[in-house]
Formats: C-alpha cells, structure tokens, sequence
C-alpha cells in the first residue's frame, strides 16, 4: 500500500475512536454525527 491510503485508513481509524470515545464518554450520541460531518468535509478537500 502506498502511503496516502495507509494515512487515510490511520485518519479513518482515528476518527472512529475519538467517535466512539466523544458518545460514550459524554453520552452526546445527537451531536456525535458532527465528528463525521467534519471527517467528511476533511476527506473532500483533502482529495
């Protein structure tokens, strides 16, 4: 594997902890989407 796909996948793993970590932690499941909405908006311009 290259290294941008390699970093992709780290990013993506990431952001799935930090999800995860965010909802349980603070029981924000409602506003826990935002974390994926910047993820996304990142992905967009990063391409």
């Amino acid at each position: 594997m290259d290294k941008k796909k390699i970093m992709n996948w780290l990013i993506a793993i990431i952001v799935a902890i930090v999800y995860l970590t965010v909802s349980l932690i603070f029981d924000i499941w409602a506003f826990s989407w935002l974390i994926w909405v910047a993820y996304a908006i990142y992905r967009f311009i990063a391409k």
